[in-house]
């Protein structure tokens, strides 16, 4: 969008937090030249920045490419245990696509999916319930976002039998829908 921008007005603003870690708590704004006084103005109300040891040090790990080099490894990896899991949650039957670090999960009508969502922690489970984002006047449509940054392969299958378990157990409808079976 910046190479677009003719008119200096986009503005790019990021973390290290989910790429690198979220102890680094070190973000980055690209504006364009005329904003700069403006942003800086804006830094020094915010919280202090991190050490300048901790900035140089993430500067000379994206200098010598080794940023890159993650990034690259790391979409690998996410690729492939979103994969993994898109699977395994198709293999139940489940209506499922993928959703950038995530597989989206969409339940049964009149699933609980933040009761779901709540019991599923105790199990290392942490899916996100998508009828929270409905808008109060629009009807909610139950489902799970289900990241993949976190998970594991190894327990993948043990975990998506066990997030069957709570979907049946908090769900009110049993059968199919729209000529799918929504369970084993």
């Amino acid at each position: 969008m910046a190479s677009l921008d003719g008119a200096g007005r986009v503005i790019h603003i990021g973390s290290f937090s989910k790429t690198i870690s979220p102890t680094l708590r070190l973000g980055f704004a690209v504006v364009p030249a005329a904003l700069v006084p403006r942003f800086a103005e804006a830094v020094m109300c915010l919280a202090p920045a991190p050490g300048p040891a901790v900035q140089t040090a993430t500067a000379e790990f994206m200098r010598d490419g080794h940023y890159l080099r993650h990034l690259r490894r790391m979409k690998r990896v996410y690729a492939s245990r979103s994969a993994a899991l898109h699977a395994t949650l198709q293999a139940m039957d489940y209506p499922v696509r993928p959703a950038g670090l995530g597989v989206l999960l969409w339940l049964p009508e009149g699933a609980r999916d933040s009761v779901i969502a709540r019991e599923a922690l105790a199990f290392g489970l942490a899916p996100s319930p998508l009828s929270t984002w409905f808008s109060p006047a629009d009807p909610q449509r139950p489902g799970l976002l289900l990241g993949v940054a976190r998970a594991s392969e190894e327990r993948l299958a043990a975990a998506c039998e066990r997030l069957q378990q709570l979907i049946r157990q908090y769900s009110l409808e049993t059968g199919s829908r729209k000529g799918h079976s929504v369970y084993q």
